[in-house]
C-alpha cells in the first residue's frame, strides 16, 4: 500500500500541512521540525505527489515534452538530448505523443491536469495545425525545429537553407552537375526549407534537380527512392537526401546495385545522427546541433516561465558541413 502524506503526519504528530511545507522549498517551517518529518517520511517509504503539489498552483518540475513519431533516429536523438537536458536540471521529461493527431488535444489537456511547469514541442514532427494549437494553450512553450510565421512563440531551429547551400557547393565543387533529390513529406517545415535551399542553391551555379523523389524520411523509403533513380536510363551522379535515414538508405541502394560511393554515385544527408558515422557508411552530411538544441529550449522555456511577459525569442542555430566518404 503506498505511504500517504496523512501517514507520515500521524506517525510524526503533526498535521497534514506540516509536511507538506516540510517538502516544500522555502516554505516557513522550524529546521528541526522540517527534518524530524523528512526522517519519518524516509523511514516510511514515502515520496511527495509532485502531481498533487502542482494543483495547487506550486511548480511540479514537470516539463512536457510533445512529439509526434520518434521512430525516425533525428527525433529520437532528439528526444533523449531533450529527456537528459531537462533530467540535469532536476526535473522531470513527461513525454505526449501526438499521434495520430486528433489526440494531441486530449493528451494536452491530460498534461495541463499535471500542471506542467512547460512544454517544448518537437514542432517538426507535428502539422502547422497541433505547433499552433500548443502556442495558443498560453502555457510556457517552446518550439524545436519549426517557426511560426505570426504566432508569438519562442522557437529554436537549425538553418535549413545554409545546411543546403553548403551540401551544394561541396557537390558542385566536386564536379556533380546531376544532382537528384529525395525529400521528406511536403508539410514537413524541414522538407519545406530544406528543398527550398537546395532549388536556391542549385539555381546559384545554373542547374536544377536532376530528378525529385518523395519518400518518408525512412532507410527502406530512401532505399526504394534510390533504387528507383539508380536504375533509370540515365542516372544521377549525387543524391541529396533530405535527412540521414534516407541517405543511409541511398546508400545501401547503391550497393545492392554495385555502384562505388562516391566513385559512381555522391550521396549526403542531413542532421549528422551517430549512425551517420558509422563504418559502413561514412555519411557525408550536416550537422543539425541537436546537443545545442536542447540547451537552447530549456534557456527558452526557463526564461519564460520565469518571465511570462518577456519578448518572445527565435534562435536559428548554424549547422556545420560533416564531409566522410559517401561524398
Amino acid at each position: 500500500m503506498r505511504v500517504t502524506a496523512h501517514d507520515v503526519a500521524e506517525a510524526a504528530g503533526v498535521s497534514r500541512s506540516a509536511v507538506s511545507r516540510a517538502f516544500t522549498e522555502g516554505a516557513s517551517i522550524a529546521p528541526e521540525k522540517r527534518q524530524r518529518i523528512l526522517s519519518i517520511a524516509s523511514m516510511l517509504g514515502y515520496q511527495p505527489n509532485r502531481i498533487a503539489r502542482g494543483l495547487s498552483g506550486r511548480r511540479t518540475g514537470l516539463v512536457a515534452l510533445v512529439f509526434g513519431r520518434v521512430s525516425s533516429p533525428y527525433e529520437a536523438w532528439l528526444l533523449d538530448h531533450l529527456s537528459q537536458a531537462i533530467r540535469a536540471r532536476g526535473k522531470w521529461p513527461l513525454l505526449l505523443s501526438a499521434f495520430p493527431e486528433g489526440e494531441l488535444d486530449g493528451a494536452l489537456a491530460h498534461a495541463l491536469s499535471y500542471q506542467v511547469d512547460g512544454a517544448i514541442v518537437a514542432a517538426g514532427s507535428v502539422s502547422r495545425t497541433l505547433a499552433e494549437r500548443c502556442a495558443a494553450l498560453g502555457a510556457p512553450i517552446v518550439m524545436v525545429g519549426r517557426i511560426l510565421d505570426g504566432v508569438a512563440v519562442d522557437a529554436v531551429c537549425c538553418d535549413n537553407a545554409l545546411g543546403m547551400r553548403q551540401l551544394v557547393e561541396l557537390l558542385v565543387s566536386e564536379g556533380r552537375h546531376r544532382i537528384a533529390w529525395i525529400g521528406g513529406k511536403a508539410e514537413a517545415f524541414s522538407n519545406v526549407e530544406r528543398q527550398a535551399g537546395l532549388l536556391e542553391a542549385l539555381s546559384g551555379w545554373g542547374l536544377e534537380p536532376w530528378a525529385r523523389r518523395v519518400a518518408d524520411y525512412s532507410v527502406e523509403g530512401g532505399m526504394l527512392q534510390a533504387l528507383a533513380l539508380l536504375t533509370a536510363d540515365e542516372r544521377p551522379d549525387a543524391i541529396l537526401c533530405g535527412n540521414d535515414a534516407m541517405a543511409l538508405g541511398a546508400i545501401s541502394a547503391a550497393r545492392r546495385l554495385g555502384l562505388g560511393v562516391p566513385e559512381e554515385i555522391a550521396i549526403a544527408g542531413f542532421d549528422d545522427i551517430p549512425a551517420a558515422a558509422w563504418e559502413p557508411y561514412l555519411l557525408t552530411t550536416v550537422c543539425n546541433p541537436v546537443a545545442e538544441t536542447a540547451a537552447q529550449a530549456l534557456r527558452l522555456l526557463e526564461q519564460r516561465i520565469d518571465d511570462g511577459a518577456r519578448p518572445h525569442e527565435v534562435v536559428r542555430l548554424t549547422p556545420r558541413l560533416v564531409r566522410r566518404r559517401s561524398a
